[in-house]
């Protein structure tokens, strides 16, 4: 029956004369063709059928995808890839949608069964128009869109009305796409704690866990993927306050896995949120007075469906995240790609002496300037302002006076150019302080409760949240703009916190603002305050809403335990490579090479004035003189054999090979292993390689391939002056003695060496 209804579409589509797709008679004759040729072999029709009766059924056609909706739910019943006629299925037949309401009178939130009341259809398009209802009174109006261009399908909220008396919420989709383990090789992929994958006859029954602070949102990476029989498809939920659903129901052989969404309309003021008041702290919930926030961002997600050429390989997640990497916006700024960057931690109040004073900043400055060879190195300083970290803000109008002043500082950011270092401020515009001289209480935003957001004592004073979208409309741009003219800020700052909560509501009922104004009016516009006056913002967590804005965050998180068994793929590095810098920051001085070299991680610690300097020559060694080449190359491949894997990056002979079990990893350029996990002998540049080690021993390197080996020379570095090294040679296999610790730099010539 399946046969024969699809059949009759594609014949019934060749008599069209108005084509909106753009098909002519002749394409739809070779792809009926090509279907007849399919089904005699069983190809096209070998999945079962979804048991949706034909009259219930409107179709979206492209030349390559056919999407059938079911006309009494408005959701997917099934995705047809036409070249190879494999199926991906939609929602359970007959399950309606949700919408979650709010009636003001009496006051309550209620889940709401709802079905179309209307369809319009075009070929590409169809909008289902559903009239939900609250104790039978008409309660809001919405469209749900769908829209087919070649393989890529757009769900869309659109023409919400909501009517007097009520407020729309949100609607639950939470199996827009399924696959099911009889299907051939199914398996599942997600991004947003790193990557992982798991096949579905393997898989855990469980669901994507929620964020602490978001809840459904995936604010890191936001794709999830499924598979099977060589096909894939990829959803990216690109609405910043919309949920991303996946999870996996069932037992063997009969699991289920299903890709859906939350679309967001208003944030629900009756739900309690975790506002970062520490472990332990109650939530903060909505009562009768707390505004459902409007989100201000149209609701969105998108779903592209991949499938190989005829005669193609298998495709597999890897090919799902080239093409999310392929729209991804490139890296706004390359000042980072080459920068050893670290926080110095000067002061807080609760030291009883300062942790460095400037001039003890300059000498760890010139210490590191001699030690990695005039390398270029990007300096934050952290509690340069007032009393020391977090103190003062939101003024910024005072330098510690216990650790050089204002005089001090500037100095030290004048002589830091001579050692190719740039030093900037660590500021913050989501935290401020009673004490502080430019308190103001209008801009402090409100928790659902209403009363005003105290947040932590993260050095001796509750500190309270700002809401930065009335704070920017207000005293946040004189700020900018005093920041880069008092402190001659030199093209670069650090602005903490204020990517690592792209969504913060605030429920002020004077200036009420979702997370999406206040990331619009407030986050968004402190980047374009300090852009007026050349000044890039960098910030602490990776966030997808900043991908294409900003360009250096100071980490990305994760990776957590996979809740459907899965193990590791390097997905976000994958999609982000060429996006964004991010890094990691070992706790209490761990380094985790391992981790950071997997998924693609440069080395950002703070560093306290008294920290060794063996811990910053290991942080730049062993992190970021092979990750200044690995960022720039391309994910290509990746493969795993038990508790081995390869990643491939572009180019030939590159790649990283981790061995699991034991920790270790390899790393190899042009075909030559550059480093490991106690050593590096990896190029610096085009004319020097860096040798360094954590044990005594040789250590060898291979020179390039454009190098002569008769002019290499060698010298080992001292925070006063280098020392010659010798050099045992063969080929162009260069080996040197190595003591712990003790950098050596290898340089292509004797007049190479003389000018660094």
């Amino acid at each position: 029956m399946l046969q024969d209804h699809l059949f009759r579409q594609m014949q019934g589509a060749t008599r069209m004369t108005d084509r909106p797709d753009g098909l002519s008679r002749r394409t739809l004759l070779k792809i009926s063709a090509a279907g007849m040729a399919m089904a005699k072999t069983g190809n096209l029709f070998s999945e079962p059928a979804v048991p949706v009766p034909a009259g219930r059924v409107t179709s979206l056609h492209s030349p390559h995808l056919v999407l059938q909706l079911d006309r009494t739910t408005g959701l997917p019943v099934s995705y047809r890839l036409l070249r190879s006629g494999k199926l991906y299925r939609g929602s359970a037949p007959s399950t309606p949608l949700k919408v979650r309401l709010f009636q003001r009178e009496p006051h309550a939130f209620s889940d709401v069964e709802i079905r179309p009341s209307s369809e319009k259809t075009t070929r590409s398009t169809a909008d289902f128009r559903f009239q939900a209802t609250c104790d039978s009174a008409p309660a809001a109006n919405f469209s749900l869109r769908y829209a087919i261009d070649g393989r890529r399908i757009q769900v869309t909220l659109e023409e919400v009305q909501e009517l007097p008396g009520f407020e729309l919420i949100s609607l639950s989709m939470p199996s827009l796409v399924s696959v099911h383990e009889s299907d051939p090789n199914a398996w599942i992929a997600h991004a947003d704690d790193g990557g992982d994958l798991v096949s579905l006859r393997d898989a855990k029954a469980g669901k994507l866990p929620l964020n602490t602070f978001w809840g459904e949102i995936n604010g890191v990476l936001p794709v999830i993927m499924a598979g099977h029989s060589g096909t894939v498809c990829v959803q990216e939920t690109t609405a910043f306050m919309d949920g991303t659903l996946l999870s996996v129901t069932g037992e063997a052989p009969a699991r289920v896995a299903s890709l859906g969404t939350t679309k967001v309309h208003r944030v629900d003021g009756s739900a309690c949120y975790d506002m970062n008041l520490g472990r332990g702290a109650p939530k903060s919930c909505g009562n009768n007075a707390t505004p459902n926030l409007l989100v201000e961002q149209k609701s969105a997600c998108r779903l592209d469906f991949l499938e190989p050429e005829a005669g193609g390989k298998a495709l597999d997640w890897i090919d799902g995240a080239k093409l999310v990497r392929a729209r991804m916006p490139a890296i706004p700024n390359h000042f980072y790609d080459d920068k050893f960057i670290y926080g110095i931690r000067v002061d807080e109040p609760k030291f009883p002496k300062p942790s460095a004073t400037f001039e003890r900043c300059e000498q760890i400055i010139r210490d590191m300037h001699a030690l990695t060879d005039g390398s270029p190195q990007l300096v934050h300083l952290w509690g340069w302002q007032f009393r020391g970290k977090d103190t003062g803000y939101p003024a910024v109008n005072v330098v510690n006076e216990r650790i050089g002043g204002y005089d001090g500082m500037m100095r030290l950011m004048g002589r830091a150019k001579a050692l190719n270092t740039t030093v900037s401020l660590s500021d913050n515009y989501d935290d401020a302080y009673r004490s502080s001289p430019a308190w103001n209480e209008e801009m402090i935003a409100r928790k659902p409760d209403g009363e005003l957001w105290k947040s932590r004592e993260w050095t001796g004073e509750e500190s309270y949240i700002q809401g930065l979208a009335k704070y920017m409309e207000g005293p946040g741009p004189d700020r900018v703009r005093y920041t880069c003219e008092r402190y001659k800020l030199p093209g670069t700052i650090h602005v903490d916190v204020l990517s690592y909560y792209a969504i913060r509501n605030d429920w002020d009922l004077k200036h009420p603002a979702s997370g999406i104004r206040n990331l619009n009016a407030g986050r968004y516009r402190i980047m374009e305050e300090f852009a007026k006056h050349g000044v890039d913002v960098t910030s602490e967590g990776l966030r997808y809403p900043f991908i294409g804005k900003m360009s250096m965050s100071w980490y990305a998180g994760g990776p957590k335990p996979c809740p459907f068994g899965g193990k590791p793929v390097p997905m976000l590095s994958m999609i982000y490579r060429r996006s964004a810098v991010w890094g990691r920051a070992g706790n209490a001085g761990e380094l985790p090479l391992f981790l950071m070299t997997f998924y693609g991680e440069a080395q950002h610690s703070i560093f306290n004035g008294d920290a060794s300097q063996e811990r910053m020559l290991d942080s730049f060694y062993l992190t970021m003189v092979p990750w200044f080449r690995l960022h720039l190359l391309n994910i290509e491949g990746f493969q795993r054999t038990q508790d081995r894997t390869v990643t491939y990056l572009e180019g030939s002979g590159n790649a990283i090979e981790m061995d699991w079990q034991n920790q270790s990893y390899k790393v190899t350029l042009n075909g030559a292993e550059v480093a490991r996990k106690d050593a590096v002998f990896c190029p610096l540049g085009n004319d020097r390689i860096a040798m360094y080690a954590v044990h005594d021993g040789p250590l060898t390197a291979t020179l390039p391939a454009s190098w002569a080996p008769q002019e290499v020379t060698g010298a080992a570095l001292f925070p006063d002056r280098k020392e010659p090294v010798s050099l045992k040679q063969a080929g162009r296999e260069v080996t040197v003695t190595m003591q712990a610790r003790r950098p050596v730099m290898l340089y292509r010539s004797r007049s190479k060496a003389s000018t660094t």
